[in-house]
């Protein structure tokens, strides 16, 4: 359960990494279309949403919360790191 937290989280991040030009640029090499940066936003909502509850779900409210937090903050790292080395290699 440990890890479908952290893809589900994974995600949401590359979904909002998507909706943001320049960070689209840098990962995916091209920019957002207007109406595809909506559905990124929406989508990335909605899978940080499916991670929390899946951290509750399983662990409680209490140490689900920060099991979620924690599988946000990892999924923004890997994104970042993601982004630096794709800017690394141009």
């Amino acid at each position: 359960m440990m890890m479908a937290g952290f893809v589900v989280a994974l995600g949401g991040m590359f979904c909002f990494a998507a909706s943001q030009k320049k960070q689209a640029l840098l990962i995916f090499g091209t920019s957002p279309v207007h109406g595809w940066r909506r559905l990124a936003i929406i989508g990335g909502t909605v899978l940080l949403g499916l991670s929390a509850w899946l951290g509750v779900s399983v662990y409680g409210f209490g140490v689900g919360l920060v099991t979620f937090f924690a599988w946000a903050c990892f999924a923004a790292w890997t994104v970042a790191l993601t982004a630096s080395w794709q800017r690394s290699k141009k």
